[in-house]
């Protein structure tokens, strides 16, 4: 038996959080391709994480690239990166589960690489926590599917 109907502040505020984690989502996009690694840790709580696997789209098995805990470590690590090749993010699919003020998701990017001739494709996993009113990515897990990507 299926519990009460959410009420319409329910509704009303899991479709704003679903509309604010999309705009952080296409927030990060912009900044990456943008090349502004000083927004990006911002984008993330204190503690974030962001990683980076290698996978198969299909497979639950990874092996971990590179993890960076903390808005300190994700900004050295983006920063270090500046003016080099980058990933012209394009997002596919976002989905995206809001429960309270927790919320989880997922999307494909694909991205040629500006400077380069790389191309990537993979998947996003994220979590994201709303702090103050605003939402912040938890953890940001991008897989990198090897079979389709040329890094």
């Amino acid at each position: 038996m299926a519990g009460p109907a959410p009420s319409l502040e329910q509704r009303l505020d899991a479709i704003e959080s679903r509309q604010a984690i999309a705009d952080l989502v296409h927030r990060y996009a912009r900044h990456i391709r943008c090349d502004q690694p000083d927004m990006v840790a911002a984008l993330f709580t204190a503690e974030g994480t962001f990683e980076i696997r290698d996978g198969d789209p299909d497979r639950s098995e990874y092996t971990v690239r590179s993890r960076y805990d903390g808005r300190e470590d994700i900004h050295a690590h983006m920063a270090a990166n500046q003016g080099k090749p980058h990933p012209l993010p394009l997002l596919h699919n976002h989905i995206i589960t809001v429960d309270g003020d927790a919320a989880s998701g997922n999307a494909v990017m694909e991205a040629g690489i500006y400077g380069g001739t790389h191309k990537i494709i993979g998947e996003y996993l994220d979590t994201y926590r709303r702090l103050g009113g605003e939402w912040l990515f938890a953890a940001r897990i991008y897989t990198i599917f090897g079979g389709a990507s040329s890094l």
